[in-house]
């Protein structure tokens, strides 16, 4: 079993935020065991529990209750990546909530949403799948906060909810909530959601076009059929992303997955395999996945891939296929 991940588009805005509250976000970061470098870095998956360990200790650390529904509003429909452009692309707005419930793992596996609706009233539900403070009280405003811009930027910005649900406390001041939600906001609920007219759900989005909506949802449904959820396919998924960045160390995987070294390593062994092996195959499947296209720089590639130089990438190619990346790009 692996660990929950999310992407750390997640923290656009963070950085700003932190700073015109008077606070240091690198020493944030750092306190929630993350290199400062991630703050910068958008296009990378980290473990959901570190992630969520960094937003508790910012608001306490800047006495900020609601500090995540103020980063929400720093934040867009670019926070879902593909996944928003699909939900964009649309017919409906319910077309684009299917979507988000569909594919919002791709992205987060923080938490999940769901659809009820009954007579005339429809309540979106987010359900945080972490163990953040007081019901993950900075997840849940960050993804209603979210949800409720984003609702606004389909149907338009005078929408507002019939009513907001939270299922941590009050905070004490009220007045970001009653700015961004203009709607009822009752605390210590059952569960965390927006309510609204269920009509809403069959308004046309207005940028509807089916060839891009179709094509994102194809590239979308290989990405989840290549998304596995054990620790090993984890592992392999952020060398991937890292080796590139020139990152791919134990260290930083660990540190991304909120695990410790060694216990990374253990997790691996009772898998039958270790951090050297996992890196070998990616690489592996890395450069042959180089090397089908055309015009692939071999040098290049070696930096890609972690190493010093050509000679030495071309010696453990050789290794691996029995012939040199040169040889293998002329004949397969």
């Amino acid at each position: 079993m692996g660990v929950l991940l999310a992407s750390t588009a997640s923290l656009m805005g963070y950085s700003d935020l932190v700073k015109e509250l008077g606070g240091n976000p690198e020493e944030l970061a750092n306190q929630a065991g993350l290199d400062a470098a991630i703050l910068n870095d958008f296009d990378q998956m980290i473990s959901g529990e570190v992630l969520t360990r960094l937003y508790d200790l910012s608001a306490k650390a800047l006495s900020c209750p609601c500090f995540c529904l103020l980063l929400s509003q720093r934040q867009g429909i670019s926070v879902l990546g593909p996944l928003g452009l699909m939900m964009r692309k649309s017919l409906t707005f319910h077309d684009a909530y299917k979507a988000l419930e569909k594919y919002i793992h791709l992205r987060t596996e923080a938490g999940t949403f769901s659809l009820e609706v009954k007579d005339e009233i429809a309540i979106i539900k987010y359900i945080p799948h972490l163990h953040g403070e007081d019901h993950c009280r900075q997840i849940c405003d960050l993804s209603l906060g979210i949800g409720c811009s984003l609702i606004r930027l389909y149907v338009g910005k005078g929408w507002n909810p019939r009513a907001v649900y939270f299922q941590h406390q009050a905070p004490p001041d009220l007045a970001p909530y009653n700015m961004l939600f203009h709607a009822p906001i009752s605390f210590q609920q059952e569960f965390n959601g927006l309510v609204f007219d269920a009509k809403l759900l069959n308004a046309p989005l207005g940028s509807f076009e089916p060839e891009i909506n179709q094509f994102l949802g194809s590239y979308l449904d290989e990405l989840e059929r290549s998304r596995k959820h054990d620790i090993v396919n984890q592992v392999s998924l952020l060398m991937r992303d890292l080796l590139p960045k020139g990152a791919c160390s134990l260290k930083n995987i660990a540190q991304l997955m909120g695990l410790k070294e060694r216990s990374l390593q253990r997790r691996l062994t009772k898998e039958s395999t270790n951090f050297q092996q996992i890196l070998d195959q990616v690489r592996q499947e890395m450069a042959q996945e180089f090397l089908s296209a055309p015009n692939t720089n071999l040098t290049n590639l070696a930096q890609v891939l972690g190493y010093a130089d050509l000679s030495t990438f071309s010696k453990a190619f050789k290794l691996w296929f029995g012939v040199s990346p040169s040889q293998y790009k002329t004949h397969y």
